[in-house]
């Protein structure tokens, strides 16, 4: 018996959660074969973090900003680490903890990574209006504070 077609996108009450993940990935996939060539795998969004957060940016900080364990940020950042990407700075206020910067590597890849994000996102709403663009981002916004708030109970 053939198999209807359908995306779990028609299905009104299907979970959020699940459709996000579909679509996270599907980014993610988009994203890594645009930038193949750097060889940091799915980490983009580390690297622009440490660089809008500067010279101050701790371990902690990146895995609390992106919801990630702190044991897996501790291998992310070993592995750019090891890639010339990024480098670790003892902080002279407290030695146990350590600041992540860019190094002159790193700092070159950034702005490749933005431009790559830039012209996906703007391929994926190009039939959108600026106000519908900006609409949907206060949305996920909402969604995301919902949820932070829910996790908290």
């Amino acid at each position: 018996m053939p198999q209807k077609k359908i995306s779990i996108f028609e299905i009104e009450n299907f979970s959020f959660g699940k459709k996000f993940s579909l679509l996270g990935r599907l980014y993610l996939t988009a994203l890594s074969k645009e930038l193949k060539h750097l060889n940091i795998e799915g980490n983009f969004s580390v690297l622009v973090l440490i660089d809008k957060m500067g010279d101050q940016c701790s371990q902690k900080f990146l895995a609390d900003k992106l919801h990630v364990d702190k044991t897996m940020m501790v291998g992310v950042l070993d592995d750019l680490s090891k890639k010339g990407f990024i480098k670790r700075t003892q902080n002279p206020s407290d030695r146990r903890e350590y600041w992540i910067q860019l190094t002159a590597k790193g700092k070159k890849s950034v702005p490749q990574i933005l431009d790559v994000v830039d012209c996906l996102n703007k391929s994926l709403v190009k039939n959108l209006k600026i106000a519908e663009v900006k609409q949907f981002n206060k949305h996920l916004e909402l969604i995301y504070k919902r949820l932070i708030d829910i996790n908290k109970c």
